[in-house]
C-alpha cells in the first residue's frame, strides 16, 4: 500500500481531497501545517505529496524547499494545489521548487486521481529497479568472494605442489627411479598407500604394470625429452582401480646410464576440485549472463519511463498553458498587483471592466490611474500590509453591483471582481415570492372567516336601505354597501394571490380573449375621454386559463389608463418573438420612477391614494402560473408592460410563422 502524504491547513480540503483519493492501495496521511508535513516525512516514505501553497504559518513553498533539501525525499514528487496563488509566477516558482505540478481549484476530480495514479505506478517502477540494483550488487559481490576463494584454492594447491618438488619425496608422492627399457629399479613406500604394493613387489617389475595402456610411450624416444614435465595419466592399482596421477619426470646419468625419477603424484581429488572449479564457473557466467539481461531489460524499462515522464511533461506544459488561457478567458474580472501598486496581470474581463488595455495597465499604478478609487484603498492596503482576504462590494459602470475578493501573495495582491447583477435580481425575486407567499398564507386564513360576517352585515344594510323608515338614510346604506362591495374586491384579490391549487389551461388563442374584452376597455377608456389601441398579431394557440389572462390584462390596461392625461392613447399588441407570444400594454403616461421599479409586483406596495397595491402582484401570479415571463420599460414618455408566452411544443403554426417573420 503506498503512502500518499495530503497537507493543507483546512479540515474540509482534507475532507474533500479523501474523499476523492481513496482507496484500498493508498494509505493517506493529512497535514494541517508544513511543520507537521515535515514531521511525517522524517517517519514515512511517500509515493507523492498533494500541498496547497497558502499555509499557516510555513507556506507550501517553504515547505517544499526543506523537504527538497532531504536526500530521502528530495525526489519524492509534489503537487500544489492552490485557489490563491495563481500567477504564472507563482506557478514558476512552484516547478522551481522541484513540483512536477501544479493545480488550481477548483480543479477536476478525475484529472487528479489519473495523476496520482501515474505518480504512484511511476514510484513503484522506481522501486522496483532500485531493488534489482541492490540484489545485482550483492550477487557480484557473492561471486566475487567465490572467485577469490577458488583463486585461493588453487594459488594453496600451486604452492603446496612446488614445496613438494623441492623437498622431493613426501609421504603422499610416489618416487620411482626407472632404467631406460622402463624397469623398476626403486620405489619409496607412498607407493603402498597410492597403488596398494609393496616396493619390493615392483622391484625388477616394467613400469607398464602401474601404467597399462598405450598413454604411457616409454620406450618411444620422444619420451626421453620429456623431462622435468608433467604428465597426467591413468594408473592402475593392485585391485585393478583406474585412478589418474600425475608424473613429473627427472633424468640422471649414473656410470653413463641414464636413471628415470618419476614423481608420482593422485591428481584425482584434484582434478574433481577443478570439475568442480569448472562447473562453478560457468554457473558463474550463466549467472552474469542472466543478470545482464535482467539489466538490459530494466534498462530499457527505465529509457520506456524516461519517454513516459517527457510525454508527461509536455502534457503538464500544455495544461500549464491552458490553465493560463483559461484565466484570461474567465468570465470575472482577474488581475494582480505587485507591492508598489502596479498591475503586473490582467485578464480579458479585467480590459473590458477598466475600459484600457493590458499595454496601457501593465506597469501602471492602479491608484494614480484611476484617482477616483481612494475611497477603497484602505482596504487594499489592509489586505497587503497584513496579508488577509478581504471581500466587499462596489458598484462598477453603469452601476452593475460587483462582490470583490481580494488575496494577499508574495509578488502583492490578487483581485477578483465578480458580477453579482444576477443575484441581486434572484435574491429580489426571492424576497417577492417570500412575501408572496406570505401574503397567501394571511389571506387563506382570513379570507373565509371575514366574508361571512361581511355578508350579514351587508344582507342587513339592503334590508334597511329598503324600509320606509330610513328612505331618507337610503344614500348612506348604499354607500356603506359599496365600501363593502370594495373590500369584498380586496378579498377575492387576497384570494387569487393565496391559491395554492393548479391553474386549469386551454389551448386558446390570446387574441380572442383581448378581442373580447376589446369593447369593455374601449368603454372604460371613452368614459376617460382617452383612447385605446388594439393591434393583434398572427400567433398560435396557447395553453391559457382564460379568467386569469382577463384579470391580468384589466389590471395593467386599467394602470396604464390612470397613469395617462385626457386624450393619450394606451397600445396594446400581439405578436410572435424569438419562439414566444408577446402581449405588449404601452401607456404614454409619466412613467415609474427607477426607485420604484424593483417594488413592482410587491404585494402592498402602491403610488395611489386609494390603491391596495394588489393588482400588480395578482398579474405577477398570473405570469407565473402561465409559466410566462414579464418585463417593464419605463421611461418620462412612458411606461410598457412585456409579458412573453412560451409556445407549446408541436404547434402546428410556429415554423410557418417562424418562416414568415424570418
Amino acid at each position: 500500500m503506498m503512502n500518499i502524504l495530503i497537507v493543507d491547513d483546512r479540515r474540509e480540503n482534507l475532507l474533500a481531497l479523501e474523499a476523492v483519493l481513496n482507496s484500498p492501495d493508498y494509505h493517506l496521511i493529512s497535514a494541517s501545517s508544513g511543520e507537521e508535513a515535515l514531521k511525517c516525512l522524517l517517519k514515512e516514505d511517500f509515493a507523492v505529496i498533494l500541498m496547497d501553497v497558502q499555509l499557516t504559518g510555513m507556506d507550501g513553498f517553504e515547505t517544499a524547499h526543506l523537504i527538497r533539501a532531504r536526500k530521502r525525499s528530495k525526489d519524492t514528487p509534489i503537487i500544489f494545489i492552490t485557489a490563491v496563488y495563481q500567477t504564472t509566477e507563482n506557478m514558476l516558482q512552484g516547478y522551481s521548487l522541484g513540483a512536477v505540478d501544479y493545480l488550481l481549484k477548483p480543479f477536476h476530480p478525475q484529472m487528479l486521481k489519473l495523476k496520482i495514479e501515474a505518480f504512484v505506478k511511476m514510484y513503484l517502477r522506481e522501486h522496483q529497479i532500485k531493488l534489482q540494483n541492490e540484489l545485482i550488487t550483492q550477487r557480484a559481490a557473492e561471486l566475487e568472494t567465490m572467485n577469490e576463494s577458488l583463486k585461493r584454492t588453487t594459488s594453496e594447491l600451486r604452492k603446496a605442489e612446488s614445496l613438494a618438488r623441492v623437498i622431493g619425496e613426501t609421504a603422499t608422492d610416489t618416487v620411482m627411479t626407472l632404467d631406460e627399457l622402463g624397469r623398476i629399479l626403486n620405489v619409496n613406500s607412498a607407493v603402498t598407500e597410492m597403488f596398494g604394493y609393496k616396493p619390493k613387489e615392483l622391484q625388477g617389475q616394467h613400469v607398464s604394470m602401474l601404467f597399462p595402456g598405450d598413454n604411457l610411450p616409454i620406450l618411444e624416444a620422444e619420451f626421453m625429452n620429456i623431462s622435468s614435465k608433467l604428465l597426467n595419466v591413468a594408473a592402475t592399482n593392485k585391485d585393478g582401480i583406474v585412478f589418474f596421477v600425475e608424473i613429473q619426470i627427472g633424468v640422471a646419468v649414473i656410470e653413463e646410464q641414464q636413471i628415470f625419477i618419476w614423481s608420482v603424484r593422485d591428481i584425482t581429488e584434484r582434478n574433481q576440485l577443478e570439475k568442480e572449479r569448472k562447473d562453478r564457473y560457468k554457473t558463474l557466467g550463466k549467472l552474469v549472463q542472466e543478470r545482464t539481461c535482467e539489466l538490459f531489460l530494466a534498462n530499457e524499462k527505465l529509457n520506456e519511463e524516461i519517454l513516459e515522464r517527457k510525454d508527461v511533461s509536455q502534457r503538464l506544459n500544455k495544461t500549464s498553458t491552458k490553465l493560463t488561457n483559461i484565466l484570461k478567458s474567465i468570465t470575472d474580472s482577474f488581475f494582480t498587483l505587485n507591492h508598489q501598486w502596479q498591475f503586473i496581470f490582467v485578464n480579458e474581463e479585467a480590459e473590458k471592466y477598466w475600459q484600457r488595455g493590458s499595454e496601457d495597465l501593465i506597469g501602471r499604478n492602479m491608484w494614480e490611474l484611476f484617482e477616483e478609487l481612494p475611497e477603497y484603498y484602505h482596504v487594499f492596503k489592509k489586505a497587503m500590509n497584513k496579508k488577509e482576504a478581504s471581500h466587499f462590494e462596489i458598484r462598477g459602470t453603469s452601476d452593475v453591483p460587483y462582490e470583490v475578493h481580494v488575496y494577499p501573495s508574495d509578488e502583492g495582491l490578487s483581485v477578483n471582481y465578480h458580477d453579482i447583477s444576477q443575484r441581486r435580481l434572484f435574491e429580489r425575486r426571492i424576497a417577492q415570492l417570500d412575501r408572496l407567499n406570505l401574503l397567501g398564507q394571511m389571506a387563506a386564513g382570513i379570507a373565509h372567516e371575514i366574508r361571512n360576517p361581511m355578508t350579514t352585515v351587508r344582507g342587513y344594510l339592503q334590508l334597511l336601505g329598503g324600509n320606509p323608515e330610513y328612505s331618507a338614510r337610503k344614500p348612506t346604506f348604499d354607500l356603506m354597501i359599496s365600501e363593502l362591495d370594495r373590500a369584498n374586491a380586496i378579498i377575492t384579490e387576497f384570494l387569487s394571490l393565496a391559491q395554492t391549487k393548479r391553474t386549469e389551461l386551454k389551448t386558446q388563442n390570446l387574441n380572442d380573449i383581448l378581442n373580447n374584452l376589446y369593447p369593455l376597455l374601449q368603454a372604460d377608456s371613452f368614459n376617460q375621454n382617452k383612447q385605446i389601441c388594439f393591434i393583434p398579431g398572427e400567433i398560435p394557440n396557447l395553453e391559457l386559463n382564460a379568467n386569469e389572462i382577463t384579470q391580468m390584462v384589466l389590471n395593467l390596461t386599467s394602470n396604464g389608463l390612470e397613469s395617462m392625461e385626457e386624450r393619450g392613447c394606451l397600445n396594446v399588441r400581439s405578436y410572435v418573438e424569438d419562439s414566444k407570444v408577446v402581449l405588449e400594454i404601452t401607456d404614454e403616461g409619466c412613467g415609474i420612477p427607477s426607485e420604484n421599479l424593483r417594488l413592482i409586483g410587491t404585494p402592498f406596495f402602491t403610488t395611489k391614494d386609494s390603491g391596495t397595491g394588489l393588482g400588480l402582484a395578482t398579474c405577477y401570479k398570473i405570469v407565473e402560473s402561465h409559466n410566462a415571463k414579464i418585463k417593464i420599460d419605463s421611461s418620462s414618455s412612458g411606461t410598457t408592460f412585456v409579458i412573453f408566452f412560451p409556445i407549446p411544443v408541436g404547434s402546428s403554426k410556429i415554423g410557418s410563422m417562424i418562416s414568415a417573420l424570418g
